[in-house]
């Protein structure tokens, strides 16, 4: 087991937010968050606006919550650009401030999140045990192809849509390991499941087809883009795709710190950006 995930004694508290909100499911929070994301490009800030659907995914906009409130994608940038497709972001600094040579510099997720003074308000969902004593700080996947029971509608994702992501780790033993998850983190009512598609951490993408408009299985989408940001967000891609030779593939290894996966050499392919496309800051705006 990975030394970073470590047993916490005080019971599952959710995150705390910045105005005041102590824990989750308060008066203060509504079915729908609202959060703001500045992307720097070329010496421009694009401004997104997002809409989240915490009564559709709450385990997984209580997660990413309380990673923006901590200020966790503040200066990361897209590693993994896909043309007309998707972009990837959060786990890399930007390439200017590289340590190696494929032109990224890795962000310990683990080591990071344990830095917080409100680390033990982790919004909690996911165990190796079913008495809820050791968590993985894993995401629990609120998707169709993990079971997942969504009993407030589905999310489909279109342009500009943000989903959770997770590797695919399905040739590895360790990805079978049972765990146990709860959609909320005060609930009693666990899910037993395996370990790979309840292992998101902080990645996202963000889904740049325009006429996208379906539900994802195997990925949890949990905010959408709203209409005064379409415009935003298009002029965004054609200041990417103006640019020449603009991605560079790298094999990267991936989940080296991560709690059940971490001993195992894995390698992923990325399209990293030759130019820095970085999340300037992320704040929630609305609870």
């Amino acid at each position: 087991m990975n030394k970073n995930v470590k047993k916490i004694i005080c019971g599952a508290l959710a995150a705390v937010s910045a105005f005041g909100c102590a824990a989750t499911l308060t008066a203060c929070e509504t079915s729908h968050p609202e959060m703001e994301m500045e992307i720097e490009f070329l010496g421009e800030t694009y401004v997104l606006s997002y809409e989240m659907a915490r009564n559709v995914t709450p385990a997984t906009v209580n997660h990413f919550i309380w990673l923006v409130d901590n200020g966790y994608y503040n200066g990361l940038c897209v590693h993994d650009y896909d043309a007309d497709s998707k972009m990837f972001t959060g786990a890399y600094k930007a390439a200017a401030e590289a340590t190696d040579a494929d032109g990224l510099a890795y962000v310990s997720y683990y080591s990071e999140i344990a830095k917080y003074e409100n680390y033990a308000s982790f919004p909690y969902s996911v165990w190796l045990d079913s008495e809820k004593k050791t968590p993985t700080y894993t995401l629990y996947g609120e998707f169709e192809n993990n079971n997942a029971q969504v009993e407030s509608g589905k999310i489909n994702e279109k342009f500009g849509s943000l989903s959770m992501y997770y590797y695919d780790s399905s040739k590895y033993e360790a990805s079978n390991t049972d765990v146990w998850g709860a959609r909320e983190t005060d609930s009693e009512k666990l899910y037993k499941r395996t370990y790979e598609k309840n292992s998101a951490t902080s990645l996202f993408y963000m889904n740049l087809q325009e006429d996208a408009n379906s539900y994802n299985k195997s990925y949890c989408t949990f905010a959408t883009l709203s209409e005064d940001s379409v415009d935003v967000l298009k002029d965004l891609v054609e200041a990417i795709e103006n640019q020449d030779d603009f991605v560079e593939a790298h094999s990267v290894r991936v989940l080296e710190d991560d709690a059940v996966l971490g001993e195992y050499e894995m390698s992923v392919s990325f399209n990293v950006p030759q130019k820095e496309i970085k999340i300037k800051s992320m704040k929630i705006t609305k609870y």
